[in-house]
């Protein structure tokens, strides 16, 4: 069970630090020399071409057939000055492994880290290059996307006043037998997915049912284009969420949404599929009427298996106020002790999971924050080493000063070029963290929709005493009516025998809406069980995935940021020896 600003999410909608620069700047610096000292060589990655490449084997192969390609402000601004080359850092990472792809690029296979020094192949597992990990699917993907977002104007309440609302393309091809082989594509709206989740929750009572987004409480940002993308986002990972649910993928309600091309508000089907819904205005005029008889004050089957909440039934609403639930756990089934057990370790699981959630968020801006400060000291020393640069050529070409000046620019160009690199090595890194960490989110928002789904079957458990309640006072009426009639003489009171068969006519309607409530009770307490064992299964899953991943990509940052350094250490005289050393203290 495991996917964004918009979405509440705390790790996802971490901006990433000067997400919107040129990650490929060019920095012009003076042309060294022709005859430079040897301590200059090197500073401007020439060994890029056999370093290992960050990006993965499907992308190589297009990038490996022209060293331009990786360098064009090299080969294409060389002829323009004798005085300066513009060369472009090599920064150990390509700006599209720093942002999502979009939803309809096909997806690269997700590689493991390369075995680096100290790491066996066997340890590591298979290699494909790239620079982390990528997030594993645990679960293989429903083909749903949501496409083509458009806006349309719609007129308002308020007279002088338009507004507009966005109709989304959602296309689907599932491999269910009852879904359409050849796949659909059909025009939702957002109040539409609105009208799902609140049938889903009707329909299926006691499932764990992933939240939906939520609504927009600026409405006035519905008309950026940022925030639609957000929604569309939100949407399509909401529907993906819903179709790997065991027992909502199998739904008349999903296939409908999915696939019915006319709109949900005049579709048939649609209409079909709605429960009984009754309003507060309903009950109040209702509510004189049972008072006084003139209504039946006993719920029907179908009113008795569904939630009070749902219904128009006033007076079984305070009734089910006064009924006390069992405080000794001798009066409640194994099964139900078992379930009640459970909340308290979702709730208590709710707290703990929300603070590693609120931990994550601060570990992600932190390594956002380390990686913007990093580039800008880099930045800050390559502006020094072309001021050196500079002031050396004012000395003129092989003097002590300028000598001296060009030996200053060198070394701080070496440095200076290692932070850049590092700096973006650490936003890749930043996406690649918040992306493993996602489960801790993902858990956090369902496990309240877990909270709400066991209260469902408190609230069934309670219908269900609430009218046994009922029943047997009204069978209690009805003996002592009957007893009266014995004692009477001359005969039976008509008035009293139609009574009495009103009573028993309640009593009998009782009695089926007690079957009904004790059937509902017992199919959500079944799902709930089902549920909570499946949501531990699936939470063992997820967070082992999302430990073992976050500890790979640190693994691989560390060394790839180790590697950096080493290149700088061997370039300033360390031997591979003494950084063996260095690097074992």
């Amino acid at each position: 069970m495991s996917e964004d600003k918009g979405f509440d999410d705390p790790l996802s909608g971490l901006a990433f630090a000067g997400q919107d620069e040129d990650l490929d700047e060019e920095i012009p610096f003076d042309d060294p020399p022709q005859n430079p000292p040897q301590t200059q060589a090197g500073f401007l990655d020439s060994d890029a071409t056999s370093r290992q490449p960050l990006l993965h084997e499907s992308q190589q192969q297009g990038t490996s057939q022209s060293q331009t390609d990786l360098y064009p402000s090299q080969s294409s601004k060389q002829h323009q000055s004798d005085q300066y080359a513009t060369t472009r850092l090599d920064t150990l990472a390509s700006y599209g492994q720093l942002v999502t792809p979009p939803h309809d690029t096909p997806q690269p296979s997700h590689p493991e880290i390369q075995p680096q020094r100290g790491m066996d192949a066997s340890e590591a597992g298979p290699s494909s290059g790239a620079a982390f990990p990528q997030v594993a699917q645990s679960r293989r993907q429903p083909n749903i996307t949501i496409t083509d977002p458009i806006k349309h104007s719609e007129k308002s309440m308020m007279p002088g006043v338009s507004g507009s609302y966005v109709m989304y393309a959602v296309n689907s091809r599932m491999t269910l037998p009852k879904f359409s082989s050849r796949g659909a594509s059909v025009r939702r709206r957002f109040r539409d997915f609105v009208a799902l989740a609140e049938l889903l929750k009707v329909t299926h009572r006691g499932y764990f049912i992933p939240p939906r987004p939520e609504k927009n409480p600026v409405e006035g940002q519905r008309a950026t284009d940022d925030f639609v993308e957000l929604r569309r986002h939100a949407l399509e990972k909401y529907l993906i969420q819903l179709a790997l649910h065991p027992a909502i993928v199998q739904s008349d309600e999903l296939l409908v949404f999915l696939e019915a091309e006319a709109p949900l508000g005049s579709n048939l089907q649609w209409q079909q599929l709605q429960p009984m819904h009754g309003s507060i205005l309903e009950g109040v005029s209702r509510l004189p009427k049972q008072l006084f008889g003139q209504d039946p004050a006993t719920p029907s089957p179908t009113e008795a298996a569904t939630n009070t909440k749902h219904t128009s039934d006033l007076l079984r609403r305070f009734k089910e106020l006064t009924v006390k639930e069992p405080k000794d756990p001798a009066d409640l089934d194994q099964p139900e002790i078992d379930l009640r057990n459970e909340k308290l370790m979702v709730d208590e699981f709710l707290e703990k999971v929300a603070a590693a959630s609120r931990k994550a968020e601060k570990l992600v801006s932190k390594f956002e924050q380390m990686g913007a400060v990093t580039g800008d000291l880099g930045l800050s020393t390559l502006a020094l080493a072309k001021f050196e640069d500079t002031d050396g050529s004012s000395c003129g070409t092989y003097t002590d000063s300028a000598m001296a000046s060009k030996n200053i620019s060198a070394d701080a160009k070496r440095v200076g070029s290692a932070e850049v690199r590092v700096s973006r090595l650490s936003r890749t890194a930043t996406s690649s963290v918040a992306a493993a960490l996602s489960p801790l989110h993902d858990n956090l928002a369902l496990a309240p929709a877990a909270i709400k789904a066991l209260k469902e079957r408190e609230a069934a458990l309670l219908t269900l005493h609430a009218i046994e309640a009922d029943l047997e006072k009204r069978r209690h009426a009805v003996a002592l009516m009957d007893s009266e009639a014995q004692k009477t003489l001359g005969g039976v009171d008509k008035a009293k025998g139609r009574k009495a068969d009103n009573l028993r006519n309640e009593v009998a309607g009782l009695e089926g809406a007690v079957q009904a409530a004790s059937q509902e009770y017992d199919r959500v307490k079944s799902r709930n069980t089902q549920e909570v064992s499946r949501w531990k299964e699936s939470r063992v899953q997820d967070f082992n995935g999302m430990l073992d991943h976050f500890a790979r990509i640190m693994a691989a940052y560390e060394d790839r940021r180790l590697s950096v350094w080493l290149e700088v250490a061997e370039q300033f005289g360390v031997t591979k020896a003494a950084a063996a050393r260095l690097t074992s203290t």
